[in-house]
């Protein structure tokens, strides 16, 4: 592969954490036979003035093989950058806001285009796109990177070295993570933070290849005896820069707070790196700052303390964590930090804390632990670092991620060009059937298909996705889909076409929920249902999209059916959700949310009378309801007097139909999705939010068992509806119970990805294409 790595500053001498990771991305990218190139200015480093050229521009050679191109470096207006840049430090961590940018638009602008300036840089991406396999931006924040990413389009790749900072909120920032090909992690809750911030949308272009220390160098065996500051007893280190962005004061007062309570203890505190600590009224010779120490002494700290503590909540890696576990010392963390506290949690390779209670808790922890028990959370720690570290494993981790495509088909060489269709009652904007279609049409033409979509009734915002159908159309297919969902004018056409020819069984609403509200639409759901036992005389391949469908279909007389899932792909969210409902719905009320079209089986009826219970436990939560709305539906207005005999008016939401980024804001912002549906399919809905984290609450009915499996709590009764409210409040207030509901949903909902349910379709078409069935001569 030819690589780019792109980078506003580089050197072998940098000690910034992206700077470093950089300089050993290219040298074993290049070791293991990679074109690479380093595109950087002619700055020197974070520290320097960015709007100064303080190396000399062009191209040069390192001996470990790769190549720098470094671009000279524009004036900025930094007078203009250091306001914004100061409203955005000065604001809290808490808040913060979920797609809600904390400055306006014009002030964020201005951020991104005068951090770091180079036209040169910018003007050799967009010549150069198609000369590179891949160009690597990192870290995630400055405006080469941010403004560098569009210019090479699908070749992109983000490594963005992520914090939970205020930077990380702005629109610029989202813009670059749903623009990137390929997202590239060093730490599993640096990833984790990605998904909190961005939504599910990266999942499936995100990869976890690590990076952090050099093993070779760490494995030394200690040194016997000990000397200089490290002389007198235990101690606990600290490495980094000695700052407030660190947390260091916190680290500082936690001391002193646990010297108060233990001043007997011979536990020090040892401070080195860059920066000065303010050891003002720490007792004399308990702490102590050694400044910025050599490479070597750092390693005999590393070997000689009793533990590592880094307190930073701004940390993607944290490379002294790695480099404590190699030596085998445990370690402390912030448990704000999701990069470094889950790696923490993981390797059970130390401790968390937050507050200085917390961290004065851990120095005790230390005090009282026997050398037994730090060793063996030292060895947890190094086990762990060994496989997220190991830089010959990284770089493997690296090319996998880049080399990673996706396989067309089987079928193409086959089968080229020939004609497969689907045929369906309507497609709708948003429909889960009408997607399912879509989706299969697309899979269809990978695979090397000609394939449309033919349907009685068009919703306009879909008109271009499908035809209306005609039998002359038919009639020109090789073979054809039909989805069967509800009685409907093109099924005797249907039955009647000679050629290959599948079902699809969606399932049928049964007539009697909709028989008090809609008794025509009843008699619609009674013939579709009729029709389905005559259907199977028909045909001889089958499938559902769920188990409880297929079953159905194997109960009417249909030979074999198949069952072949709805695919969910989290990518469809790789969108920015609607900012302005992002607002709105994080102001500190619990959203309790359900998706579906308003619709007698869905039971939003129960829903409303159960959230009436639900605000006894939350009286400021409100309950959304997101779903179609036919126009003067009996079942609508019935829902709406509910709501207003119960005087709910200002606590329930029905917006009707949403688009993409309004349904991504409203399942990112809901603390619940809560079911009381009592007839689906197959329920979307449910996978949809298992990629959102949403814990699911969801009466037990139909297909709901099947599609959850283990991923939610799921309940059997209605009667007891204060009793299911306070379940609700429960899965919304436990941590613990959230936790473990989130836990198994991760796990579920991968059942559902395309590339699983792929195969599947393949299988259909290869048994549709040898079916004994055949086109009349001259018809295909």
């Amino acid at each position: 592969m030819k690589l780019a790595v792109v980078i506003p500053w580089f050197g072998r001498e940098l000690k910034g954490g992206a700077e470093q990771h950089a300089w050993q991305i290219a040298v074993h990218l290049a070791a293991r036979g990679h074109a690479v190139d380093v595109l950087t200015t002619c700055c020197r480093s974070h520290q320097d003035d960015w709007g100064t050229n303080h190396l000399p521009a062009g191209e040069t050679s390192e001996p470990e093989g790769f190549n720098v191109r470094r671009f000279p470096v524009g004036e900025r207006d930094r007078p203009a950058f250091d306001l914004v840049c100061d409203q955005l430090l000065s604001l809290p961590l808490e808040t913060l806001r979920l797609g809600v940018s904390p400055i306006g638009p014009n002030e964020s602008k201005i951020f991104v285009d005068e951090l770091i300036k180079s036209k040169e840089l910018l003007d050799y991406l967009a010549a150069e796109r198609e000369n590179y396999d891949w160009f690597v931006f990192l870290p995630y924040l400055y405006g080469p990177i941010l403004r560098g990413i569009p210019l090479v389009g699908e070749r992109a790749v983000l490594q963005p070295c992520l914090h939970n900072e205020a930077y990380a909120y702005l629109p610029e920032i989202a813009d670059a993570f749903y623009a990137s090909s390929r997202l590239l992690f060093v730490s599993e809750g640096e990833q984790e933070l990605a998904l909190r911030l961005f939504g599910p949308g990266i999942a499936e272009k995100s990869y976890l290849v690590g990076g952090g220390v050099e093993v070779t160098a760490l494995s030394a065996p200690p040194e016997s005896g000990r000397n200089g500051a490290t002389a007198a007893g235990r101690f606990v280190l600290y490495l980094g820069r000695k700052d407030p962005g660190k947390n260091v004061p916190l680290l500082l007062r936690a001391f002193r707070r646990f010297r108060a309570h233990r001043p007997n203890s011979d536990l020090r505190l040892l401070l080195a790196g860059h920066g000065t600590a303010d050891l003002s009224g720490q007792e004399t010779g308990t702490v102590e700052d050694l400044g910025v120490v050599a490479e070597a002494e750092k390693e005999k700290l590393l070997r000689e303390c009793s533990a590592l503590f880094q307190p930073s909540q701004n940390e993607s890696l944290s490379r002294v964590i790695l480099e404590a576990w190699m030596h085998g010392k445990p370690v402390a963390a912030h448990r704000a930090c999701l990069a470094t506290a889950v790696a923490v949690e993981r390797a059970a390779g130390g401790w968390t804390g937050s507050s200085e209670e917390d961290w004065a808790g851990l120095f005790g922890e230390v005090h009282r632990s026997t050398p037994a028990t730090l060793t063996n959370l030292g060895a947890n720690g190094r086990r762990y670092a060994e496989g997220l570290a190991n830089w010959e494993q990284v770089a493997e981790r690296y090319e996998r991620a880049l080399e990673a495509t996706t396989t067309e088909g089987a079928m193409r060489s086959r089968l080229d060009g020939a004609q497969i269709d689907q045929f369906l009652p309507n497609l709708s904007f948003g429909d889960a059937i009408s997607n399912y279609a879509l989706w299969i049409r697309d899979e269809l033409r990978a695979f090397g298909f000609r394939s449309e979509i033919f349907v009685r009734h068009v919703d306009p915002r879909v008109e271009r996705e499908c035809t209306v159908f005609s039998p002359e159309a038919l009639e020109k297919s090789h073979a054809a889909i039909y989805h069967h969902s509800i009685g409907s004018e093109i099924t005797p056409h249907l039955l009647n076409f000679s050629g290959p020819k599948c079902l699809i069984y969606h399932n049928i609403t049964p007539a009697e929920f909709f028989e008090p509200y809609r008794p025509g639409f009843a008699r619609i759901l009674h013939e579709g249902r009729a029709d389905l036992g005559r259907l199977a005389a028909y045909f001889d391949i089958s499938c559902g999209d769920s188990t409880y469908n297929m079953q159905e279909l194997e109960s009417v007389g249909f030979p074999h059916p198949a069952v072949v899932p709805v695919p969910v792909d989290p990518g469809k969210w790789n969108l920015a959700p609607d900012a302005e409902l992002m607002a709105r719905l994080q102001d500190g009320r619990t959203n309790i949310l359900f998706v579906g079209r308003v619709a007698p089986n869905k039971k939003q009826d129960d829903l409303i009378a159960a959230f009436a219970h639900y605000l006894g436990f939350d009286p400021d939560a409100r309950l959304i309801m997101v779903g179609q709305v036919e126009n003067d539906d009996p079942y609508a207005e019935h829902l709406l007097a509910l709501i207003e005999t119960l005087d709910l008016s200002d606590a329930v939401i029905l917006p009707g139909s949403v688009d993409d980024a309004q349904l991504a804001a409203y399942y990112r912002t809901a603390h619940l999705f809560w079911s009381m549906s009592e007839h689906e399919g197959f329920c979307v809905p449910l996978v949809e939010a298992m990629w959102f984290d949403v814990p699911i609450l969801s009466f037990r009915s139909t297909a709901v068992p099947e599609t959850l499996d283990q991923a939610g709590i799921m309940f059997t009764g209605k009667t007891e509806l204060r009793q299911l409210a306070a379940l609700a409040f429960l899965l919304v207030e436990d941590r613990d119970l959230r936790d473990r509901v989130i836990r198994a949903m991760r796990q579920r909902r991968r059942a559902f990805l395309p590339a699983f349910v792929s195969p599947r379709i393949e299988d259909l078409v290869d048994r549709l294409l040898s079916s004994s069935r055949r086109h009349p001569a001259g018809v295909c």
